[in-house]
This record gives C-alpha cells, structure tokens and sequence, in this order.
C-alpha cells in the first residue's frame, strides 16, 4: 500500500512539472490578470518645439519636446520609450538632463495630471 501511494505521488509530481512547462501557471495567472485590469486610456500627444514657446532663459531653444500629462504608473524614461519609434538613442542621464532643464523638475517628483514637457530624440 506504501509503494502505489508513492507511486502515485510520483505521477502526480511528474504531471505537474509536464504541465507546468508546457502550458505554464504563469501564463493563465496573465490571462486572468487581463481580463480583469482596465484598459489604459490613450494619451493625447501634443508635438511643438521649444521656439514655438517663449523660453526662460535656461531652457535650450534647440531642443524638441512633447508635453503629456502625466497618468497613474507613468515615468519619464517610459513616457519617452513610448514616444520613439525604436531604442533610446541617448543615455538615461542624458533624458534626465533634458526632462530637468525642460520643467525645472527632476524625474521623481512629477505629479499625475500635470503635463510636462517630454524630450522628443525622434528627429
């Protein structure tokens, strides 16, 4: 009687580790997670450059920018990333320089609802 519980056991061990790298737990725990999180509302993106704007003063007049407003979960490195079409093309320290001297705001204190001037490295 020992032996077919430990046989069994076994079976049920070696079931669960074929499942589980077959179809994978992970991946029905993202499924249920989707259906029942809410969709992310599309933001809307203004482009204008800096000229367009009066500066002032420390502000580079040479660099593009998009102001968004900030909703719950989003970061400047993020808001950038969404705003190219491929790679970043600078170093994250570069994207804080440039976000600062835009807002005269460093990257950890944005607020949400708030629109802020993001870097725009498309051109």
């Amino acid at each position: 009687m020992k032996r077919l519980f430990i046989f069994f056991g076994i079976i049920i061990l070696l079931y669960s580790v074929y499942y589980d790298l077959n179809k994978g737990t992970l991946r029905l725990l993202m499924d249920e997670a989707s259906m029942v999180t809410a969709q992310p509302q599309p933001q809307s993106i203004r482009k204008e450059t800096v000229d367009s704007v009066p500066s002032s003063g420390h502000e580079d007049p040479s660099l593009p920018y998009i102001e968004i407003k900030i909703q719950p979960g989003d970061t400047v490195l993020s808001l950038v990333e969404d705003s190219l079409e491929g790679s970043l093309p600078v170093s994250i320290e570069q994207v804080v320089t440039d976000f600062e001297e835009l807002n005269s705001v460093p990257p950890g204190k944005i607020q949400i609802g708030k629109i802020y001037k993001i870097p725009d490295y498309n051109e």
